[in-house]
Order: C-alpha cells, then structure tokens, then sequence
C-alpha cells in the first residue's frame, strides 16, 4: 500500500508473508555454545527449517499466491 492507504488504517492487510523461523533444537544450542561458524549453524538450521522459498511453493501450491509474486520476494534477498 502507498502513503494514500495509511490514512485509512490499510497497513499491510491483504498482504502474504514469506516466513522462515529457526527453531533452536538441541543441536543447535550446542553449536552455538561451542563457538561454531555460521556456516556450520546455517547448514545445521538448514536441514530442519523450510527456507523462505519453500515456504512461498507451499503458498502457490495451496493457491494463495503466485509464483511470479514468490519469484520476485525471493530474488530481492
């Protein structure tokens, strides 16, 4: 929404979000405790957590959004 729809309380209705979340299993608090890298906490996250694309497939397959609009979120990261 533009600056028009802030008057009328508009904010983001209407909008889909693409979401990732981590979720801190056991393994990964242990990681983090031990100093490890990011790359290996990511690689680690990565094997349990849907990633925001995944998240965006699920949405065009359950009709909620397009894949054009998933392809042009994904790609601005």
């Amino acid at each position: 929404p533009g600056p028009e729809a802030a008057g009328r309380n508009a904010g983001y209705k209407g909008r889909t979000g693409l979401y990732e979340l981590i979720v801190i299993d056991e393994t990964l608090r242990r990681l983090i405790h031990e100093g490890a890298s990011e790359a290996d906490l990511l690689r680690h996250a990565r094997k349990s957590t849907p990633a925001m694309l995944e998240d965006g497939w699920n949405k065009v397959i359950a009709g909620i959004t397009s894949a054009d609009e998933v392809l042009r979120v994904t790609r601005e990261e």
